[in-house]
């Protein structure tokens, strides 16, 4: 009987059962998953940052080459590009419509996004009425900007009868859902 003792004692100090490897499992899984769902809040936050700072970094963009335009020469993109869509089929409301334009319009092109017919008719007839507007050629960007839109919207600020010397100029990005993600906006004035 004493050597089934030593034996049953000798045996347990050996190893782990089953039952403990699985408990430690358990409980290391336990504490762990807290910091996956940290981690995986960390990807998705850092993504969504990007995504922002790219649409800020066009919408800045913009705003910087519409500086440097005289100031008779900055209009809303529905009054510089609306012929985009003359005459062509499904595309008659951003024609006639400033609102629906501003769903449909954008200047931001990549080479992947060229490959859709749509696209392609919208950049050919673009890349025409673009210098004469801005004054510059109209480029394709990288392919991390394929999901976004850029529409510029010029008002006349009017604080009395006398014509007015101010316009607010906003330019707006959205994302392939049509969610507005960005907006920069700023004053320019002509002075004489």
């Amino acid at each position: 009987m004493k050597t089934t003792a030593k034996k049953f004692i000798t045996r347990q100090l050996q190893g782990f059962t089953l039952v403990e490897i699985l408990v430690v499992l358990t409980l290391v899984g336990v504490l762990a998953l807290p910091f996956t769902n940290m981690f995986i809040f960390g990807v998705r936050g850092s993504h969504d940052n990007a995504e922002h700072v790219l649409a800020y970094n066009l919408a800045r963009e913009k705003i910087e080459e519409i500086k440097s335009l005289p100031f008779d020469q900055v209009k809303s993109d529905y009054e510089n590009f609306r012929e985009v869509y003359q005459d062509r089929h499904g595309f008659d409301e951003p024609y006639y419509n400033d609102s629906s334009f501003e769903n449909y319009f954008s200047d931001v092109f990549t080479d992947e996004s060229l490959k859709d017919g749509e696209m392609l008719m919208t950049w050919n007839r673009l890349k025409l009425a673009y210098p004469k507007t801005y004054l510059r050629t109209l480029q394709t960007y990288p392919e991390d900007y394929l999901n976004y839109r850029r529409v510029v919207k010029v008002e006349r600020v009017t604080e009395s009868a006398m014509p007015s010397k101010t316009k607010k100029v906003s330019v707006m990005i959205f994302d392939r859902d049509g969610k507005k993600i960005a907006e920069l906006a700023t004053l320019i004035g002509q002075h004489k």
